[in-house]
C-alpha cells in the first residue's frame, strides 16, 4: 500500500462485522470506518474493501462459501470475525476451533497468500457487569472473562503466525474495573452487538495494527528473509487431519457455469437486476437434460473412501411457471435418484436447496432432466449452483436443513442482498434497502 498498488481487503464474519448495532451500516460500522481511513491513509493505492459477512452463520459455513465473500483471486488482507457466532465450548479440542483452523487454512491458501487478522469480540453475556458489580442488572446473563473460544483460537493464530485483535481485552478492564467514561458496556454495546462507539473502537484496533505495521516496514523494509517466510508452505494442521478440501465447495454464479459438461435444452441465464445477479441454468421444456461434473473427492481431508459426501443443490422455487426435474448420478459416482418439484403455493420466488448423498469422486457426473410431470401447468426449472460439504463428519448445512431441504436464506450469497464494497469512488451495494432493514430491526 505504501508503494501504490491495487489492493483488495475483505472481512468475513457474522452480524457484528456485517454492521448490526451500528446506526448507519456502510458509514458507522467498524469495517466502514476502517475502509474509509485506509483509503485516505494510502492515497497512492487503489484500495477495494469488500464486506462479505453473512449474519447468523458460524465459521463452518464460511469454510464452504468463502469464495462468495471475497475477491479470492486478488485479496491480500482478510479480517475474520466469528467469535460470537461460534459460541463457546468446554474443551480445548472442539469443532468450533477446528473449523476456525480450516477457515484460516483456506484463506492462507488463496492465490495471493493474504494476511489474516482474527478480530475477536466478547461472547454472549460477557459485555455485561458481574453479579457482584454495582451496575449488574438483575436477571442479566453474565459470562466470565475466560468464557470464550478466543483464547483457544489464539493458539491457532500463533500456530499460523497470524494477527489477532481482541475487543474483550481492549474494553473489559476499562468497563468493569476502571469504569472509564466512553468505554462502559452500556456505551459500547447494543445487546450482544457493539453500538456505534463499540464499532469505532473495533476500527481503532484495526487502524492501529496497520499503522504499526506500516511504521515497522519503514524502519525495517521487507527483505529476503521476509520473502522466504511469506513463501513458506502451510504447515501440517495443528489439529491432526484437520485439512479442508482444496477445491471450491460453494459453486455459484460464474463459477457454476463451467461445471456443465453436456447440455440439451438448458441455457445459462441471469434473471436478476444490475448489482444483484440471479444466474443459473434454466430449461422450460420436458426432456431437457444436462450433465454437471462435480469434485466430491475428500481423500485429502482424511475421510474414509467409502463415506459419502452431501451435495446441496441450489434451485429456484416459485408459485408460477415451475416444473419437476430428476437428478441422478450417471458416471464416476453413485447416489439415489432425486425428483424435485419447483412449484410452491407461497407467492414467492426463492432459492431452495435439497440434499443428495454421493460417493466420492474427482469427476462425479450428475444428470438433470426436466420431467413431463407438473403441478403448475408449466415446466421451468432453474439450477443455480451446488454446495459440496467438507465430508461426512463435517456437514454444517445438515444442521441447518435437518429435513434435507429448505430455503437457501443467506441473502448475501443468494442474490437477494448486495455486499457492500468501498473504493476511492465511494460505496456500492444495496445500501438504501439495507438501511431500511436496519431501521426495522431497531424498531423491533
Amino acid at each position: 500500500m505504501l508503494n501504490g498498488h491495487n489492493v483488495h481487503v475483505g472481512v468475513v464474519g457474522g452480524s457484528i462485522s456485517w454492521g448490526h448495532g451500528a446506526t448507519k451500516r456502510g458509514e458507522k460500522d467498524w469495517f466502514s470506518h476502517f475502509s474509509k481511513w485506509l483509503i485516505d491513509a494510502f492515497p497512492r493505492s487503489n484500495i477495494t474493501a469488500r464486506n462479505g459477512c453473512v449474519p447468523g452463520v458460524p465459521s463452518s459455513y464460511m469454510i464452504l462459501c468463502l469464495e462468495q465473500s471475497l475477491n479470492y483471486e486478488d485479496v491480500e488482507l482478510v479480517f475474520v470475525e466469528f467469535n460470537l457466532n461460534d459460541g463457546i465450548a468446554e474443551t480445548i479440542v472442539n469443532p468450533q476451533v477446528q473449523g476456525m483452523e480450516r477457515l484460516i487454512r483456506r484463506i492462507l491458501a488463496l492465490p495471493k497468500r493474504p494476511a489474516v487478522v482474527l478480530l475477536q469480540t466478547p461472547s454472549h453475556g460477557m459485555a455485561a457487569y458481574p453479579v457482584d458489580h454495582p451496575k449488574h442488572a438483575p436477571g442479566m446473563e453474565h459470562k466470565l472473562f475466560y468464557t470464550t473460544l478466543e483464547d483457544v483460537e489464539g493458539a491457532v493464530a500463533q500456530y499460523y503466525d497470524v494477527q489477532m485483535l481482541s475487543l474483550r481485552t481492549a474494553l473489559y478492564r476499562l468497563a468493569v474495573f476502571k469504569q472509564v467514561e466512553g468505554f462502559l458496556w452500556e456505551q459500547t454495546f447494543w445487546d450482544i452487538h457493539p453500538g456505534d462507539q463499540g464499532h469505532r473502537i473495533m476500527a481503532d484496533l484495526a487502524v492501529y495494527l496497520i499503522q504499526q505495521t506500516a511504521l515497522g516496514m519503514l524502519l525495517r523494509p521487507f527483505g529476503p528473509e521476509d520473502e522466504e517466510a511469506f513463501m513458506e508452505p502451510l504447515p501440517d494442521p495443528m489439529y491432526p487431519n484437520n485439512r479442508p478440501p482444496d477445491t471450491p465447495m460453494c459453486i455459484m454464479y460464474d463459477t457454476f457455469k463451467p461445471m456443465m459438461v453436456e447440455s440439451q435444452g438448458w441455457d445459462f441465464l441471469d434473471e436478476g437486476t444490475p448489482g444483484k445477479p440471479k444466474v443459473g441454468f434454466v430449461a422450460t421444456t420436458p426432456g431437457s437434460r444436462m450433465v454437471i461434473r462435480l469434485n466430491t473427492d475428500r481423500s485429502q481431508t482424511g475421510q474414509l473412501p467409502q463415506s459419502r459426501v452431501a451435495i446441496w443443490v441450489q434451485h429456484l422455487k416459485s408459485y408460477e411457471h415451475m416444473g419437476v426435474a430428476e437428478f441422478r448420478c450417471i458416471s464416476g459416482c453413485q447416489c439415489e435418484p432425486h425428483q424435485e418439484d419447483a412449484h410452491i403455493a407461497q407467492r414467492v420466488s426463492q432459492l431452495y436447496v435439497f440434499r443428495m448423498d454421493v460417493t466420492q469422486s474427482a469427476a462425479c457426473d450428475v444428470e438433470v432432466e426436466v420431467l413431463p410431470a407438473t403441478t403448475s401447468g408449466e415446466h421451468k426449472f432453474k439450477v443455480a449452483g451446488v454446495v459440496i460439504e467438507e465430508g461426512a463428519d463435517k456437514n454444517y448445512l445438515s444442521t441447518v436443513y435437518r429435513q434435507g431441504n429448505g430455503e437457501f436464506g443467506m441473502s448475501e450469497h443468494n442474490g437477494n442482498r448486495a455486499q457492500l464494497v468501498r473504493t476511492r469512488e465511494g460505496l456500492t451495494g444495496d445500501i438504501r434497502r439495507l438501511l431500511r432493514a436496519v431501521r426495522g430491526w431497531y424498531r423491533r
